[in-house]
């Protein structure tokens, strides 16, 4: 078995400045590695990537983690989703992409902690930048 994930596109897409993506899982006690929870190349419009704007989070004691890919994945954000919260960067600009060798500007997600049953939601905001 493996764990159910479900993603949807809550707004935007094509021209439009602002992404916020919807992101569950229910695990079966498997991790989560490297998970693709944002496709720059399916949303940016002529611009090469997104810059990771805010993040709620809610559900099971485990972390997660988004990183920017590249060659070397950046950390873009890591929280506990039993903790629960609203993180806001637009005050830093946002969470940009180093652009480092390889790097895609995709966002990827991975677990660690997670038990059978356990449930994940994510939502992230993406500006173009």
């Amino acid at each position: 078995m493996t764990n159910t994930v479900t993603q949807r596109t809550l707004v935007g897409g094509g021209a439009e400045r602002n992404i916020y993506r919807l992101i569950t899982i229910v695990s079966d006690g498997s991790e989560e590695a490297d998970l693709l929870v944002y496709d720059n190349s399916a949303f940016m419009n002529n611009v090469s990537e997104g810059i990771l704007a805010q993040v709620w989070l809610s559900g099971s004691d485990c972390v997660v983690r988004l990183e920017w890919d590249q060659d070397t994945d950046s950390p873009a954000f890591a929280g506990t989703p039993s903790s629960g919260g609203y993180w806001d960067f637009r005050g830093l600009g946002g969470i940009s992409n180093p652009g480092s060798t390889g790097a895609t500007g995709d966002l990827l997600l991975t677990t660690s902690g997670l038990d059978s049953g356990d449930e994940v939601c994510m939502v992230i905001h993406i500006v173009q930048g």
